[in-house]
């Protein structure tokens, strides 16, 4: 094991060791590393019944994934009442055998399985917590229950907590004493405590009670908006409440590690960013959410989740609105409801090295300006407010700076140089040769290797099934090569996970009858060309760049108060205060915790002041920001 990693191992004990005291209802705050948040622990039946509730309020349905979370929720059921499990086995079923309805008709059909379905989680956790009470005389028994009750009430605890507040922290309480009215058994037949029936029966029964009151047989999903487990019929129940989307369980908007590499051409050539205000500000609007609208803002979703460090981020997936991961369905009901297009199609989210010589743009190449292109994706896929010109402005500098990884292994043209292998001079020739059976192409025809790999049109290949059989709706626009290497999976809607499956997908569908050999020639070319120096970064820690690039992103605010723009001023001040929080944890000396939160708090007084209209006041702060930060540089690694 490196040095390096030895650190990264001793980093992450310590960083256990505190989160381990800080207790949160009967739960451990897990350690965070820089950006990666670690996946949401729930019991199988939670799992599905979060993932069922965000699925039903998509458009489309995708009723085949929902039909995967009932059967979950139906087998649970089945363990303690087969009669109900059959009863609600029955109403799914009538959902999968119905015929196509007209909107209004598959929205109700949504809303009652919704119901059933809440109904049956809720019958559910009132049978472990009942039989929890029964079992009291047998610790352990009692125990399992009551945690996999426990375990159960975070199907619902969110809409409580925001919507029944007052509810929410009572039966908080509740839980908690009735972890301690379980007794103990002892070690050695020495310490044990008996369970305390009165103590559980009366905190088990506040619970079931309110349970049975707004989540079983009178539960009414709402007619309007978002299906919920609201508790509607709770006396303390907040109908104002606002409430924020949550992603539902199995979903990865963490960024990669280890990071890919950016280069920009203008910091390959020696120019410092804080030198160039216009690139810096594109920079800072990359890593924000508050240029985007709901819920892509609350859930801290911005240009460099997707496109991270300007590349790709394979790990990307939400369920509903992924296929796999890796792509994405831009134009979903989730993201940005105004644009739904009211069908499943996710796209692989692509590479933006290079992307100033990639036009046109979008995966179906909708797109001849990269201006409008950024617009369309801030308006009408993440559900923004119209972005003020300068900002596009900034942007286009900024992302006008990726350039692809150098390849050692390419001529000026594009041809291959005497350094490759003599596979790989081999499947340049073929790359080259023209097939009957591709209309009299190359691969060659549309990847020009003397135009970055390009021929800026758009081909229908057979990849994308159009909407009648003669439609000529399935043409996609060409992809570079370059770079593609380190960009997997591939295809529009990255269907194929390697350069391999690529060459034999070619192979297969246009029955081309290449030989196994001239198959690893072919991926031996592709790999080559799309081969690059140095692909991902060689440190897991990433605070010291980050902390970097912030101060890049501050020193813009002479620029904006230059130009008036107090709006841009305070979507860098919490963009900044966002991003440092976010990143502290990965701190390697956790000493220097305090310093980084006190930067974040200088941000956000720096917006709080410009919000009142008190420039000298933003001036200070920003000035106090840059002292803290030049005074402890050295230790924020």
């Amino acid at each position: 094991m490196s040095a390096q990693w030895q650190r990264l191992r001793r980093c992450a004990l310590k960083r256990l060791l505190i989160s381990s005291t800080v207790l949160y209802i009967g739960t451990i705050a897990p350690p965070i590393y820089g950006h990666i948040v670690p996946a949401e622990k729930f019991h199988p039946v939670a799992e599905s019944y979060r993932r069922l509730n965000f699925l039903l309020n998509l458009n489309p349905v995708l009723w085949d994934k929902v039909f995967v979370e009932t059967n979950t929720i139906a087998k649970e059921l089945a363990s303690f009442s087969p009669a109900a499990a059959q009863a609600y086995r029955t109403q799914t079923k009538a959902v999968q055998t119905a015929a196509p309805l007209e909107p209004a008709q598959r929205r109700q059909q949504a809303r009652n399985l919704f119901e059933h379905s809440t109904r049956a989680v809720s019958q559910t956790l009132v049978f472990h917590l009942q039989t929890a009470e029964r079992s009291l005389n047998r610790f352990s028994d009692a125990s399992q229950h009551l945690r996999t009750a426990r375990q159960l009430w975070a199907s619902f605890a969110y809409e409580i907590e925001h919507t029944d507040h007052p509810a929410f922290l009572r039966l908080g309480r509740a839980w908690l004493a009735l972890a301690t009215a379980l007794g103990n058994p002892g070690i050695l037949q020495q310490g044990s405590t008996p369970a305390d029936t009165k103590k559980f029966n009366q905190h088990a029964t506040a619970i079931i009670t309110y349970l049975e009151t707004n989540f079983d047989k009178d539960f009414a999903a709402p007619t309007t908006g978002e299906l919920r487990p609201l508790p509607r019929l709770s006396p303390t129940f907040n109908r104002a409440a606002s409430l924020k989307m949550k992603l539902p369980p199995g979903h990865n908007i963490n960024k990669q590690l280890p990071r890919p590499r950016q280069i920009l051409n203008m910091a390959a050539r020696g120019v410092d960013e804080s030198e160039t205000a216009m690139i810096a500000l594109g920079d800072m609007v990359f890593d924000s959410s508050y240029i985007f609208g709901e819920p892509s803002r609350s859930l801290v979703i911005n240009c460099n989740t997707c496109h991270n460090k300007g590349v790709t981020n394979p790990n990307f997936f939400i369920p509903g609105i992924s296929s796999r991961p890796g792509n994405v369905d831009v134009s979903s009901s989730v993201l940005s409801p105004h644009a739904n297009d009211g069908h499943f199609n996710p796209v692989d989210i692509p590479d933006l090295r290079g992307i100033r010589f990639t036009a046109p743009y979008g995966r179906n190449g909708r797109f001849t300006s990269l201006r409008e292109f950024v617009r369309n994706g801030i308006r009408h896929e993440f559900n923004g407010p119209e972005p003020d010109p300068l900002i596009l402005d900034a942007m286009i500098a900024y992302m006008n700076e990726f350039d692809f990884l150098p390849n050692p292994y390419l001529n000026p043209d594009g041809t291959l140089n005497d350094k490759v292998s003599k596979a790989a001079k081999r499947g340049e020739r073929l790359f080259h040769k023209r097939f009957k059976k591709m209309a009299g192409r190359s691969c060659a025809s549309c990847h020009i290797p003397s135009d970055h790999f390009l021929d800026r049109k758009r081909h229908n290949i057979g990849t994308v099934q159009g909407s009648s059989p003669y439609s000529r709706d399935g043409a996609l626009d060409t992809p570079t090569l370059l770079s593609a290497k380190f960009t997997a999976p591939y295809f529009h809607d990255g269907s194929q996970p390697t350069l391999r499956a690529v060459v034999e997908w070619f192979d297969q569908n246009y029955r081309l009858g290449l030989s196994k050999k001239q198959l690893a020639d072919l991926t031996a070319y592709l790999e080559t060309v799309g081969d690059g120096v140095d692909a991902y970064e060689d440190s897991p820690f990433v605070v010291e760049a980050e902390m970097e690039e912030f101060s890049f992103f501050l020193s813009t605010y002479e620029f904006l108060k230059q130009r008036q723009k107090p709006d841009i001023m305070n979507i860098t001040f919490q963009t900044i205060a966002v991003e440092i929080r976010a990143h502290k944890w990965g701190l390697q000396d956790l000493r220097y915790l305090p310093v980084m939160e006190q930067l974040a708090q200088l941000m956000d007084e720096a917006y709080a002041a410009n919000k009142q209209g008190k420039p000298a006041l933003v001036d200070a702060k920003v000035a106090a920001y840059r002292k803290l930060y030049r005074e402890n540089v050295d230790n924020l690694k």
